[in-house]
């Protein structure tokens, strides 16, 4: 199948940001530049990833592997259905990916409530529900190498139980909370609830109160108390590094990303001791808007999608509105172990960033790094962009209204090659 496509290639030199306030291929036409604060070489290519082939998810219309000319190579099958928002290709060519459930009872942007993974040859290998009338799945998946799944939810939290917790509004409120389930059993086999994380100083009479910036591991349930719909959290991407045992999630109306220790039993998880850290479910870790637990340092995130984190504990993130209606995809350099320290900058190091006065979108987006280290933009309004580490706009792919992340995978790929390409 061809899909038509429009594709626009330049060369044109981008603003390379790298902000003096924080703390800080195969091509064979790659240029080699010297930095002379440091010596440092960087490789910067000045061609497309041509050994990439690009999965572009599109809620609106499916998922897409696409290769540089803008040819759809594969597509998947969801019978009628619509993507809640992710899906991840994997090793065997299967396809997990979020659905929306019929009659949901929650409907915030973002919302699926199913999950099901489809097989290479478009067989349906599961699929489970996770939605009722207070609760409902959304935004992500990670599909785990025990076969687990893991996930952010809504969960609400009636206004009258709000108030005694400590919130200052008056409506019901839908707190994010994380799930891991065996998806053929569906046994829940692990969980985090923010709402049992939580500090308030507006009401010394309720639960929680405390001085928020004494306690830098515990969530201002008031910082974002004028959503009046109650998606006061809006968790939109999550990322569980196995290796450490850490999750991370990007909270987008708190603008951070937020770290939780998932080495904790389910039980620890709903308290503040337990797990390799023991904080049990308090965060170890938390950047991008120090404002949100009234700490010093420098705000880098307005709005905040998918914590890709990749080699050596770099992590790169879409920021939706860095630049009063501009986006940029900023790349941190995280240095676990973690530690939060009230009343001390605890920002990790900006160490790259993209952006563009033709670069925005208010919701999705992603950033992703490639084989020959350029890094592939999902503007979520309508535009893939391949950039390199100089900032140079290489590619442009402008055929899907709302592109929720694009993927890249080298051509020799194992997912690649399970789907006979």
């Amino acid at each position: 199948m061809m899909r038509k496509m429009k594709l626009k290639y330049g060369t044109g030199s981008l603003l390379l940001l790298l902000l003096a306030h924080t703390s800080c291929s195969d091509d064979s036409d790659n240029i080699t530049l010297s930095t002379n604060d440091t010596d440092e070489i960087i490789e910067v290519s000045s061609t497309v990833d041509s050994n990439s082939y690009i999965l572009a998810v599109e809620p609106d219309t499916g998922v897409f592997l696409i290769d540089h000319d803008g040819n759809t190579l594969f597509d998947w099958d969801f019978d009628g259905d619509q993507l809640g928002n992710d899906a991840e290709l994997h090793d065997d060519g299967s396809l997990v990916a979020s659905i929306k459930v019929n009659n949901p009872q929650i409907t915030f942007g973002g919302y699926g409530g199913a999950f099901r993974k489809i097989n290479a040859d478009q067989t349906i290998a599961w699929e489970i529900n996770y939605s009722g009338d207070s609760y409902i799945a959304h935004h992500d998946i990670n599909y785990l190498s025990n076969g687990n799944i893991i996930f952010p939810i809504w969960k609400k939290v009636s206004a009258e139980e709000a108030a005694e917790l400590g919130f200052s509004g008056n409506f019901d409120i839908y707190p994010d909370a994380i799930i891991e389930m065996n998806p053929l059993t569906q046994e829940v086999v692990w969980e985090w609830h923010a709402i049992d994380h939580i500090v308030q100083d507006y009401d010394e009479s309720k639960a929680n109160f405390g001085v928020v910036g004494d306690l830098p591991n515990l969530i201002d349930i008031n910082y974002n108390n004028d959503q009046t719909d109650g998606d006061i959290t809006h968790v939109n991407g999550i990322t569980l590094d196995e290796e450490n045992d850490l999750l991370y999630m990007t909270v987008n109306f708190y603008s951070e990303v937020w770290v939780v220790d998932h080495s904790t039993t389910t039980a620890e998880a709903t308290t503040g001791t337990g797990g390799n850290y023991n904080l049990g479910g308090d965060l170890v870790y938390r950047f991008g808007n120090p404002l949100a637990y009234d700490n010093v340092g420098d705000v880098t995130m307005n709005r905040v999608h998918y914590p890709n984190l990749f080699d050596d504990n770099k992590m790169l993130v879409f920021v939706n509105n860095k630049y009063d209606n501009q986006s940029a995809v900023a790349e941190y350099q995280l240095s676990p172990p973690y530690e939060l320290i009230a009343g001390q900058d605890n920002e990790p190091t900006l160490i790259w960033e993209f952006t563009d006065t033709d670069l925005y979108s208010n919701g999705l987006g992603s950033g992703v790094r490639m084989s020959n280290g350029n890094t592939l933009i999902s503007e979520g309004t309508g535009t893939i962009w391949e950039v390199n580490n100089d900032g140079d706009v290489l590619w442009k792919f402008t055929d899907y209204n709302r592109p929720w992340r694009a993927y890249a995978f080298t051509k020799e790929d194992e997912a690649i090659t399970s789907l006979g390409l």
